[in-house]
């Protein structure tokens, strides 16, 4: 009996959307079990969800940084693998209580960069800038528009370049990349971006 109980509550807990993620009332924590869930786990229904909130509470306590971040999520959500992975759930449903549909969510993702762009350009945050338009340039990637993708990358190169100017003792995960221009050479060499 006592195995039976086991096995009941285990089934009952993988079928729950966001099985396996403690519950936060936190948006910055949100966002990362977001990311966790459809980067690493293609789950991308619970994600969604976990975005929107933390969304909502940003808006709630007028927290522009943060409302920024949630925004690079969503739109780093709609390109993502998890949501292509369940394409025929989305095709019929759409996102976001059907505000965007499948179709347009790349469009939509590059809304979210460009809502969040805005805001790091008014603070001027040209670190998150630079990351900003280079998800722009990913977005514009799987969609395959390409001359999109090049002018993204330069804008982040360009951001790149503020910010290092501004904080020249910072380091730079870059990947195995000598320096960010290198890395974005390395990406506009593999869209085939002109020279």
């Amino acid at each position: 009996m006592r195995h039976i109980i086991i096995i009941l509550t285990f089934i009952s807990l993988a079928g729950c959307a966001a099985a396996l993620v403690p519950y936060t009332s936190d948006p910055k924590q949100k966002i990362s079990d977001a990311y966790w869930l459809f980067d690493q786990n293609q789950r991308a229904l619970p994600a969604q969800k976990l975005i929107l909130e933390a969304i909502e509470i940003y808006k709630k306590n007028n927290d522009k940084s943060g409302l920024a971040q949630a925004y690079v999520a969503y739109a780093v959500f709609l390109r993502s693998y998890a949501v292509n992975r369940y394409s025929e759930h989305y095709e019929e449903t759409g996102f976001n209580s059907g505000n965007i549909t499948f179709k347009d969510r790349f469009d939509a993702s590059i809304e979210y960069l460009e809502k969040s762009s805005a805001i790091y350009e008014e603070k001027q945050e040209y670190d998150n800038l630079t990351n900003t338009y280079l998800h722009m340039g990913f977005t514009y990637l799987a969609n395959n528009n390409i001359p999109k993708v090049c002018d993204m990358y330069m804008k982040s190169l360009d951001m790149n370049k503020l910010f290092m100017d501004k904080n020249p003792d910072a380091k730079l995960n870059l990947g195995g990349f000598k320096s960010y221009k290198d890395y974005i050479n390395n990406e506009m060499q593999q869209a085939k971006c002109p020279a």
